[in-house]
């Protein structure tokens, strides 16, 4: 889907609401092919997370400017800030967290298994794990890079 903006393109992975404009959070990964502005999503903390690709420097407004260069280190900004986005180097791709933050809440996490199970505990809502290399298992499914497994509150298990 295009962006907000129509600077860029957004292949969203899963929301809540499914459908309809507006959501309470949505999961997705973006590709940046130029230096652009960022939507704006009042309300919402957005988290960002370099997943491909050289990185960026992103400029707000309202903040200090944050240089986003290395893969897998999630960086939390508010969705309302005015927000340019500045490839070092040609295109990335991203991926997003975006919740609205006065009625749910929310984290991203990064962990690498290397063939030990890690267990988490998810007290209301879901754990959302996407697979970004390799392959994984968790709840009873397997995910190969670039799936996502969504499990609903509780314990759960994740192999590697």
């Amino acid at each position: 889907m295009p962006w907000k903006n129509g600077q860029g393109v957004t292949r969203e992975i899963v929301r809540e609401p499914a459908s309809g404009e507006d959501f309470l959070w949505r999961l997705s990964i973006a590709e940046v092919a130029a230096s652009s502005d960022f939507s704006r999503f009042p309300r919402c903390d957005r988290t960002i997370t370099l997943i491909e690709g050289a990185g960026m420097r992103l400029e707000f407004a309202k903040a200090p400017a944050q240089l986003i260069e290395r893969r897998y280190e999630p960086f939390v900004f508010r969705g309302e800030w005015s927000c340019r986005c500045h490839l070092l180097s040609g295109p990335v791709r991203d991926f997003n967290l975006i919740v609205e933050r006065d009625r749910a809440r929310s984290s991203t996490e990064v962990l690498g298994l290397d063939g030990r199970p890690l267990k988490r505990f998810v007290e209301d809502g879901w754990l959302l794990i996407y697979c970004a290399e390799g392959s994984l298992r968790a709840g009873g499914f397997e995910a190969e890079a670039g799936d996502t497994i969504q499990l609903e509150a509780g314990h759960h298990r994740l192999d590697g």
